[in-house]
């Protein structure tokens, strides 16, 4: 029971580790959600380093944001306010793309708690803080994943400015920084910075290029249902005729990862086989085979905004516990039996990511279970092993 107790302890703590820092495969939650925030950003930085007429156009609201919240704080800018806006993006878009690029340069966490920064000697709440000496940013998870892609943008951006420095200091939202005035210059600036780093996504498309990335089913989910086709191929029984050799049927499944790589697994097999024998014999065989155990996760691609990045392969051990009956009849005359046994089944499922949680998986697996049928009294149908079983199916994952 102690034994137990440890494992669990050690799996909970592991998961809250890895749950709090973001490690880019979309294994976490959130992951996937901030790794699209930051390529848009970085996309954006440099098409508008590239851009030989971004000078004109950013720091001001373009007439497909005009009345949203966005647009609110660009609006109230004069106009030395919007070049000097306009100026500071154009000048900091390379280094912050190079930032960006470089995915060493800048680490990422999550918390679970309420930011709080100080701000004119009293503590405000705030969605994510930014350290620019370690360049480490915090998020809140929670109030991250609440937001829509334009409001993140806006949150990172900003706090990607905090990495940049005017005339030697760090920005920071307090205190004034040229033609931005007041206790609150620095805020404003950098909201406005941030607001026009929204627009300029949309405005050079970036928004749209990840619309597939977006609806792509998450990996991080904890919580899998299975729902497939199997095929059961047992090794003949050359004693005698008698033996089915390939079944099949339904296959119903759940898994929940306690990490990002380890879960735990059940699964329920519904199998059933014919086989006609001698011309006049018709033999039908229906097992149950319920199955349960742990799991293995890897990713074997890197980019988790892809298909291919997403998709993954689940390697598991399964205890087994079949239950079979037997049956077979010769123009109305015939009989039964029905047996147990106990085995282990090793499986390599390979999942690939669809839209809105659901996900489609193929699957291979070999299982050591034997097992007989007693035929009254005057035949012992034996199987040595229980043999490969080959599934396709859906998955849902939530």
């Amino acid at each position: 029971m102690k034994i137990l107790i440890c494992i669990l302890v050690l799996g909970l703590t592991s998961q809250i580790a890895l749950a709090s820092s973001f490690v880019g495969n979309g294994g976490n939650v959130g992951d996937m959600e901030l790794q699209m925030t930051l390529g848009k950003l970085q996309k954006n930085f440099e098409s508008i380093e590239g851009d030989k007429d971004a000078e004109k156009n950013v720091c001001t609201c373009s007439p497909d944001f005009q009345g949203r919240p966005v647009c609110d704080v660009l609006s109230k800018l004069n106009s030395d306010q919007v070049k000097f806006c306009a100026k500071y993006v154009l000048e900091k878009s390379g280094e912050l793309a190079k930032i960006l690029r470089q995915k060493d340069q800048i680490s990422f966490s999550w918390t679970h708690e309420q930011i709080e920064v100080r701000d004119g000697g009293h503590l405000r709440s705030a969605d994510a803080v930014t350290d620019a000496k370690s360049m480490k940013m915090t998020l809140n998870q929670k109030r991250f994943l609440e937001m829509n892609e334009q409001e993140r943008v806006f949150l990172v951006g900003h706090e990607l400015f905090h990495l940049t420095s005017y005339q030697g200091t760090t920005l920071t939202d307090e205190g004034e920084i040229g033609p931005f005035k007041g206790a609150d210059g620095g805020r404003l600036f950098i909201n406005a910075m941030a607001a026009a780093l929204v627009i300029e996504t949309s405005e050079y498309g970036i928004f749209s290029s990840y619309a597939a990335a977006e609806r792509l089913s998450k990996s991080y989910k904890k919580t899998y249902l299975s729902l497939g086709y199997a095929a059961l191929s047992t090794p003949n029984d050359n004693t005698t005729s008698f033996d089915i050799n390939r079944t099949a049927g339904g296959q119903f499944g759940v898994r929940y990862q306690l990490t990002p790589s380890f879960g735990v697994v059940g699964q329920l097999s519904v199998l059933n086989g014919e086989k006609t024998i001698m011309e006049t014999i018709k033999a039908t065989e229906h097992k149950n085979i319920l199955s349960g155990g742990v799991s293995y996760r890897w990713f074997p691609f890197s980019n988790p905004l892809t298909v291919m990045g997403q998709s993954h392969f689940v390697f598991s051990g399964m205890l087994d516990f079949l239950s079979g009956n037997y049956k077979y009849d010769e123009q109305g005359i015939g009989g039964s039996a029905e047996t147990t046994s106990t085995g282990f089944t090793l499986a390599c499922n390979y999942f690939i990511p669809f839209d809105g949680g659901f996900w489609g998986y193929a699957s291979a697996g070999y299982s050591n279970m034997q097992y007989s049928y007693n035929l009254d009294n005057q035949l012992d149908l034996k199987y040595k092993d229980n043999g490969t079983t080959f599934a396709l199916g859906v998955a849902y994952g939530f």
